[in-house]
């Protein structure tokens, strides 16, 4: 009888021994999944940026390219830039004007 009841000590203790083991596991795990996804947290946000910067300086050199166009074209043709531009204001002269 001692020794049935021994064994099952026993074998209660190697259980709970093998879920301490499991719950140590399992923490070390989550741990190490959180401090990846914290890594990659911060490397989405990095290339997040660089992108978004990337996107900026095109659009900032895009756009000065278009106004350094533009305005070679109206030294050059000073004429038919005043004729484009008062074609323009009148016809949203006429548009506010028809509006009310």
């Amino acid at each position: 009888m001692r020794t049935q009841r021994n064994g099952v000590i026993e074998a209660t203790e190697q259980a709970q021994d093998a879920m301490a083991e499991t719950a140590r596991t399992v923490r070390d795990t989550a741990a190490d999944i959180g401090g990846k996804a914290q890594e990659y947290a911060t490397q989405a946000g990095r290339q997040a940026a660089t992108a978004a910067q990337a996107v900026y300086t095109t659009a900032y050199s895009t756009g000065g390219d278009m106004l350094t166009r533009v305005e070679s074209m109206t030294r050059n043709n000073v004429w038919a830039a005043l004729l484009i531009a008062g074609a323009v204001g009148y016809g949203l002269a006429c548009l506010v004007k028809n509006s009310k």
